[in-house]
């Protein structure tokens, strides 16, 4: 038996802890515990490398033959037999050409952009990285963050408190925590902008030629993605819900957020993208982490040989990491995955060869398998808009 649900991975969510401690870390334990802490992360290190040094090869992780093929469907439609072909790594991406209208896709966009140019809840779409969360060439739109930036912000008033607790001899007054917490307030965010996007409005006149706004409901993308999602997989799909161990006063599971618009605006830092991964770790044959992207408006595709002026194309590498020892013996390599780090990008070009090219035109549907590195091809120019509707799908393939 089949299923698939659509989740965010979570984070415990904890409120504020009150204690009291006679027993406050001094200077010298701190300083004793973040020397020990630097001196096994580099031993960590020293051993990754040697293997890396001795047995990596990360060229030969590359999948070939059908593992490595993007399925392109012409005709919009989801297809159970391609859904299941993607989620047990059979596949690298599916790309379903004209899942949403077209001209719609271009209108939606184009409303999208404006939106971001009056500042409507833009948000810069954080990166997170060994570092923490960075700044990327991406914003979102919406009426909340993506949740792992509400985990970050979450983990760094509770971290804040900790140390106000050590601070104060364990004693925290109730009017220092904030009204509502960042995983709060994304949840109550999601359920703004699923009513937002929903509704739209244009002008119109009434019987006596006055100028009125009309208020309609319309399809939103990612709501016409869950739906055939549920329609096409034999047990069906739908949004994740809140765990029950982080249900706090809440007496109902609250859903989890299903996507959020993107906007890539031109000139863009990384002239030749930004080699990334979705999910770190081994392939599990029963589960991922999948990403998918309907595109609204692109810039104008330019072929070139080199890559530099394909603005907008997905460039794909269906990396197959199917193991531990396959991940531990690259794992310096890998690891720069989740780091902005200009040097890293350049090796990871170097070592992975030419990629797949996806050129998404607007409406497009692409669904990626969770180890593949891709690159959207930044935009050069400072006119070029790329946006998108994107969200996370978690899937699960049992027998």
């Amino acid at each position: 038996m089949s299923r698939i649900s659509r989740v965010i991975s979570s984070c415990q969510k904890r409120g504020v802890k009150i204690r009291s401690s006679s027993r406050v870390p001094n200077q010298h334990q701190e300083r004793s515990y973040l020397t020990n802490n630097e001196t096994r992360n580099a031993a960590i290190q020293s051993l990754f490398r040697h293997l890396e040094n001795n047995y990596g090869n990360l060229p030969s992780l590359i999948d070939q033959g059908p593992a490595a093929e993007t399925i392109v469907s012409t005709d919009g439609v989801l297809r159970p037999d391609h859904l299941a072909r993607l989620f047990r790594h059979e596949a690298t991406a599916l790309h379903v050409i004209n899942f949403f209208n077209r001209q719609s896709a271009v209108q939606l966009g184009e409303e999208l952009i404006k939106e971001a140019q009056r500042g409507g809840g833009s948000r810069n779409w954080k990166v997170s990285t060994s570092r923490g969360l960075e700044s990327s060439d991406v914003v979102t739109l919406g009426e909340h963050s993506p949740y792992n930036v509400a985990v970050a912000r979450n983990n760094q008033l509770m971290a804040q408190n900790r140390t106000k607790s050590n601070d104060s001899g364990g004693v925290i007054e109730d009017e220092e925590a904030p009204a509502k917490s960042p995983i709060d307030e994304y949840f109550e965010g999601v359920q703004r902008e699923f009513r937002l996007r929903r509704l739209s409005s244009r002008h119109g006149t009434d019987d006596k030629d006055n100028v009125n706004e009309i208020l309609y409901y319309q399809l939103w993308p990612l709501d016409k993605l869950r739906l055939e999602l549920d329609e096409a997989w034999p047990s069906g799909a739908g949004l994740a819900r809140e765990p029950k161990s982080q249900q706090q006063n809440q007496q109902f599971a609250r859903p989890f957020g299903g996507g959020l618009p993107r906007i890539m605006v031109g000139p863009t830092r990384w002239k030749r993208g930004f080699i990334h991964v979705d999910e770190m770790g081994p392939l599990n044959e029963n589960r991922g982490l999948f990403s998918a992207n309907i595109y609204l408006t692109m810039p104008q595709c330019r072929s070139n040989v080199d890559g530099k002026n394909d603005a907008g194309a997905l460039y794909i590498w269906p990396l197959g990491v199917r193991s531990r020892w396959d991940w531990y013996k690259n794992a310096m390599t890998l690891s720069s995955l989740s780091a902005q780090d200009p040097e890293a990008q350049l090796n990871l070009h170097a070592q992975l060869g030419p990629p797949n090219i996806v050129r998404p035109t607007p409406g497009d549907l692409v669904l990626l398998s969770p180890n593949v590195l891709t690159v959207q091809l930044d935009l050069m120019k400072a006119s070029e808009f790329l946006c998108s509707v994107f969200c996370s799908m978690m899937a699960w393939i049992t027998d």
